[in-house]
């Protein structure tokens, strides 16, 4: 009886340890546990209800993932200080990971959006120095990524130390028709941030400076 009861105690203490540890398919980082990829981004699926792998970015990256079309995918991440994306289509599934450009400068932060009809956009935020500005590039599946450019008249708030990159990064939206709206935080004042509307046949808007909604409270003017 004592060495039932013994055993009953091993048994339960191994399953509380095994509910202990993280679920692999409960994150949606893409990098890894250890130095195995981590699985795609929850609810990441092609138009079949099939999951779209992970791509094939470095442990311990995070990559941005977009599906552009029924059974494709692109994928973006910061490599070697470089923007570098890829590719996903079924039956081969990713191709080779290629930097969109090799300027001097460090890239981050950046992001993706579709139409989910083959067409899409990346942008990125671009640091020289104590120089910020956002690159853009886009993508057609038939023609694949236009040469990065600035995004005319941008001014992105330099990085805070201490804060979380996803407040830097600039947030995109696409339509139906490929129609892109960006924001992201102004370095202009930082109660406000700039909006940019990109249209196909004609490139970008001026960035138009809008209130932040939770904007900080003006500091009160020094006592004379």
């Amino acid at each position: 009886m004592r060495s039932a009861a013994t055993l009953l105690v091993v048994a339960g203490l191994a399953l509380a340890g095994c509910r202990d540890r993280p679920a692999p398919g409960n994150t949606a980082v893409l990098g890894g546990y250890g130095h195995q990829p981590a699985p795609t981004a929850p609810g990441l699926t092609d138009a079949h209800g099939q999951a779209i792998p992970p791509p094939p970015a470095p442990a311990g990256t995070t990559a941005q993932l977009v599906r552009s079309g029924d059974e494709t995918a692109l994928a973006a991440w910061v490599q070697d200080g470089h923007v570098v994306a890829c590719a996903f289509a079924r039956p081969g599934g990713w191709g080779e990971a290629r930097a969109l450009e090799d300027i001097y400068g460090q890239a981050s932060d950046p992001q993706l959006a579709s139409n989910g009809r083959g067409v899409a956009m990346a942008v990125w935020r671009h640091t020289v120095g104590t120089i910020e500005s956002l690159r853009f590039s886009r993508f057609d599946a038939a023609s694949g990524w236009t040469a990065p450019d600035v995004l005319p008249g941008a001014l992105p708030r330099p990085h805070v130390e201490g804060a979380a990159r996803d407040d830097d990064a600039p947030r995109l939206a696409m339509d139906a028709q490929g129609n892109v709206t960006a924001r992201w935080t102004s370095g202009f004042a930082p109660t406000e941030e700039q909006v940019a509307r990109y249209t196909p046949g004609q490139g970008w808007s001026p960035p138009l400076s809008e209130p932040v909604a939770s904007a900080p409270p003006a500091a009160p003017a020094a006592a004379r």
